[in-house]
């Protein structure tokens, strides 16, 4: 009964709904500003509705695209790209997180206070990199590379630049440090347990912090899917790479109303499928965990 919960409450109502939703209120905000007629917004409306029945009609209508085009730059460009963004978050922020806790334990335990000195330097130097302005770090970066960029480094551009990583790895260093010195780690420390220098490996005392702090991080990864998925569509449009970034784009320099409501519906469907995702872990792991994030 808590499984048919869960999937109606995050595959109906924060998917399907979220997304048609969505989709409509963005639809009459951009036909609003542009000052569109009345049979504008019938069409539009009709389009709409032909795109999410998957009705033929759609692409006989636009013979210039169709929903299977857009569907496949979405699937097999911006979904993956947000997934490799994701994974790469999860990453960064496990080893950063890892290092910090390793230097505030000798730090405090063993007094050598280089280590956490070179925390502090490391962290003030994440901070300054996260100030920087996500379209300026793409910007300089599309100086060097432009449409030659690669998937990977769309995906590391995405993670570092803007500050998801230094967010990320805030978060959770945060909350495993406040472990540091409590009593439950204190005892597990006497066991002569390894500390996990690079990833909370299980068995390490890295672990066991990362094991109290995992029911907070996974919400929090799902909080940020959204600002993966609008850094991701930026890069796109930035490096001219074929994804649903570059198809709003010629969609708003085009006029193109019925183009532009497709590629935003396929966009938050691919926001609703990551988030989803992320969510389904929670719940299989941490049940009681989920029902709290609510």
């Amino acid at each position: 009964m808590r499984f048919l919960r869960f999937l109606a409450r995050e595959l109906l109502l924060r998917g399907v709904v979220f997304t048609v939703a969505g989709t409509a209120i963005l639809a009459c905000l951009y036909l609003a500003s542009i000052g569109a007629l009345a049979e504008s917004w019938a069409g539009t409306g009709r389009s709409f509705l032909l795109l999410i029945s998957g009705s033929r009609d759609f692409s006989i209508e636009h013979p210039g695209f169709n929903a299977g085009q857009i569907i496949a730059s979405g699937a097999a460009v911006t979904f993956p790209l947000a997934m490799a963004s994701l994974i790469l978050l999860t990453l960064a922020a496990l080893f950063s997180s890892t290092r910090a806790t390793v230097a505030r334990y000798r730090s405090s335990r063993h007094g050598q206070l280089y280590a956490e000195g070179v925390r502090n330097a490391s962290q003030l130097a994440s901070s300054v990199l996260a100030a920087v302005p996500l379209f300026v770090g793409f910007w300089v970066l599309a100086t060097g590379f432009g449409s030659r960029a690669t998937f990977p480094l769309i995906a590391v551009a995405t993670v570092v630049l803007g500050g998801l990583s230094w967010d990320a790895t805030r978060f959770l260093a945060s909350d495993m440090l406040r472990n540091v010195e409590s009593t439950h780690a204190t005892v597990f420390s006497t066991l002569g347990r390894p500390l996990g220098r690079v990833f909370p490996l299980p068995g390490t005392f890295c672990g066991y912090l990362f094991s109290s702090s995992l029911p907070r991080f996974i919400p929090y990864l799902a909080g940020k899917v959204p600002a993966i998925i609008g850094a991701v569509t930026i890069a796109e449009i930035v490096f001219s790479f074929p994804g649903l970034g570059s198809t709003l784009l010629e969609a708003l320099l085009a006029t193109d109303t019925d183009l532009l409501v497709a590629s935003v519906f396929i966009l938050l469907i691919v926001n609703a499928i990551v988030a989803f995702l992320v969510k389904t872990i929670l719940f299989l792991i941490y049940p009681r965990w989920y029902e709290k994030a609510l």
